[in-house]
């Protein structure tokens, strides 16, 4: 059951996936935003007039109001090597397109419902389609007169999911949430409308021949699709010539990172037992203070993303993978371990990316400074096993707790690159000495950033003051004095190699970071 499936077309012409946000803008009035991904070969995002809908009470009601494209939003999904060059259209390879749809709406105080639909979602192999239509929800309740933002999920990186058929896959639906608030996430059944959910299909038990050996077969029991187990994945173990598998399908609720092995792969032509229906749901919770003086936790909103994934035979391409991770120069632990952190000092992670494929060229990128305040990802040259950097210098006032980020390692395979997103979690622990709890720490802005000869930044007040400068490893490189306008200029020697430095006053309260590049 070999087929590459470099010349499969999706050949329905509607939309595949979307999710629905808001933007509180002020007083009452809000901008919502509808994300639509289309399959490249059908019709345009232009072709589609989308309405939003919103309500107060129940599935029935409300106003509407029609949404319009941002030309500026479109862009195709990049899941092929460069070699192939832009596949987005008709006779194209497989793509989608996304592209936003947006309206400024009143919504006073209320329990407030927002809603599109759209058609259709191509025949899957989880879900009975129904209709055939997608539905998208949000959420809003600002009874308490309070303007809320909605979460978003970091990006729309997920055009186009593919999954490596038997290979060991993770996904980042991973979102941000501009006021701060609490994220929950979970998995649930994908609508077609209000209240409407898709039903799930069962897969009868059968048998899968190893195509490299006909010999092995692989024994797959009788399962039912569901909400937390979307799509055949499973761990294969014992031996041949009948292998037994058990199920794997795994969702973090704190981060909404998946990792999966899809077990099934039809070599048929746009066959609907490639795709899957996924959806995930974030709940967006506010603590406050309640008039007893007791903390109060209230769900403020909802955002839904529902996916499609599509399962592609990978050949002999394996997806890349990160090595142990380094900490602050010395500590080696894996990248799924949770990483140490307190407020007011620096942490650096070095991260390596690698590839069983030999000749493969991996290229890294990360979310760390849109998750991590006060934090800045270094970046490297595409290269075989290329190292990336994060440092991260938590704020003072950061509350502990676990904080999240992504770091996605790409490489070159031909036709469909192997993508894999780590998600890395920091735990931020409380500082340990009450003098530690009361001191604000002011963080500097140095220019440039990066540097190469020269850089300066200026104390929060004028004066002549000592200035320290560390390396990330936490040693003393130099110590500076400051002019009495509170400008420091930092000369570094010949033989100060590049990275990053932390310029910290005598008492500790103000810091600055020093990115020097050679």
């Amino acid at each position: 059951m070999v087929c590459l499936l470099g010349g499969q077309r999706l050949q329905a012409s509607h939309v595949q996936a979307g999710e629905l946000y808001y933007r509180h803008l002020s007083g009452n009035q809000y901008r919502v935003t509808l994300r639509l991904y289309r399959d490249c070969a059908g019709s345009a995002l232009s072709a589609i007039n989308p309405e939003l809908v919103y309500r107060t009470s129940g599935c029935s009601g409300g106003a509407t109001i029609p949404l319009t494209l941002v030309g500026s939003s479109v862009r195709a999904g990049d899941p092929y090597c460069a070699a192939l060059g832009p596949q987005c259209g008709p006779g194209q390879r497989i793509n989608m397109e996304s592209g936003d749809f947006e309206a400024t709406v009143p919504l006073p105080p209320g329990q407030w419902t927002l809603s599109a639909v759209s058609v259709a979602r191509p025949a899957m192999g989880n879900v009975n389609n129904a209709t055939g239509s997608l539905y998208c929800e949000a959420t809003l309740d600002n009874r308490n007169g309070l303007g809320n933002t909605s979460a978003t999920f970091i990006s729309n990186s997920l055009v186009l999911p593919f999954l490596g058929w038997n290979l060991p896959t993770t996904l980042s639906q991973q979102a941000t949430d501009p006021d701060g608030d609490s994220l929950a996430y979970e998995l649930v059944a994908p609508l077609v409308g209000c209240n409407e959910p898709l039903t799930y299909k069962s897969f009868s038990s059968t048998i899968i021949v190893d195509p490299a050996d006909p010999t092995c077969f692989t024994a797959v029991p009788t399962t039912p699709y569901s909400p937390t187990f979307p799509l055949l994945s499973f761990n294969v173990t014992g031996s041949c010539p009948l292998r037994q598998v058990q199920p794997y399908f795994r969702f973090n609720p704190l981060n909404g990172a998946i990792s999966c092995q899809p077990a099934l792969y039809n070599p048929g032509v746009n066959s609907p037992e490639n795709k899957y229906a996924v959806a995930v749901k974030v709940s967006e919770y506010r603590r406050s203070t309640g008039s007893n003086g007791q903390p109060v936790i209230t769900l403020v909103g909802t955002i839904r993303r529902e996916l499609l994934l599509i399962v592609v035979d990978p050949g002999t391409n394996q997806n890349p993978t990160l090595r142990p991770v380094v900490i602050n120069g010395s500590l080696t632990q894996p990248a799924s371990a949770v990483i140490p952190a307190r407020p007011g000092q620096l942490v650096s992670v070095r991260l390596t990316g690698t590839d069983a494929n030999t000749n493969q060229i991996l290229t890294m990128s990360s979310n760390a400074e849109q998750l991590l305040p006060n934090s800045e990802f270094t970046p490297a040259a595409p290269g075989f096993s290329p190292t990336v950097q994060i440092d991260w210098l938590p704020p003072a006032t950061l509350a502990p707790g676990l904080y999240y980020c992504t770091v996605t390692t790409t490489d070159s395979n031909c036709p469909i690159k192997g993508v894999n997103t780590q998600t890395l979690t920091f735990r931020v622990s409380a500082p340990t000495l009450a003098t530690q709890v009361a001191r604000q720490v002011t963080a500097l802005s140095a220019v440039p950033t990066p540097f190469q000869s020269q850089v300066s930044f200026t104390l929060a007040r004028p004066g002549v003051q000592t200035v320290v400068v560390f390396d990330q490893l936490g040693r003393q490189v130099t110590t500076l004095q400051s002019q009495p306008t509170g400008q420091v200029q930092w000369r570094p020697a010949a033989g100060v190699p590049a990275g990053l430095y932390l310029a910290r006053t005598a008492d500790g309260r103000q810091v600055a970071r020093l990115l020097r590049t050679e």
